[in-house]
């Protein structure tokens, strides 16, 4: 039985996003705990850094170009990302502000909520397909 392209595409979205994750948490941890940045900066700064990691993951895992020259793709994917990371950084802030939440768990919840944004964005917006 062959996969269909979207299921696969999917599954390495996924993967790209759980290696991306990892990243993000390990920077996270260590901006917080061990160079002692208050979370919501230390998360900024891990976000950012991954958006570049996951942008060349995901052109070679997940997305083939689409219409835009790669320089054109490199500022739709950062801008569409940015809107994420504005997400991610307000969510983040309200969990860890106004609950008792720890922040790995809410960079957790955080994370999964934002996936689905950045997918849909990059899957019909800056990769076109």
């Amino acid at each position: 039985m062959k996969i269909p392209k979207a299921y696969k595409q999917i599954f390495a979205f996924l993967t790209v996003g759980v290696i991306c994750y990892a990243v993000s948490i390990v920077l996270l941890m260590a901006l917080v705990e061990l160079l002692h940045i208050e979370v919501n900066l230390a998360n900024l700064i891990a976000s950012v850094i991954t958006i570049v990691i996951c942008y060349y993951l995901n052109v070679m895992l997940v997305f083939q170009s689409g219409k835009y020259s790669k320089f054109k793709e490199f500022v739709a994917f950062f801008t569409f990302s940015l809107v994420g990371l504005s997400l991610n950084v307000g969510l983040m802030y309200l969990l860890t502000e106004f609950t008792s939440i720890w922040y790995v768990i809410s960079k957790t919840l955080v994370t999964g909520a934002v996936a689905v944004f950045n997918f849909t964005t990059r899957k019909i917006i800056v990769f076109q397909g």
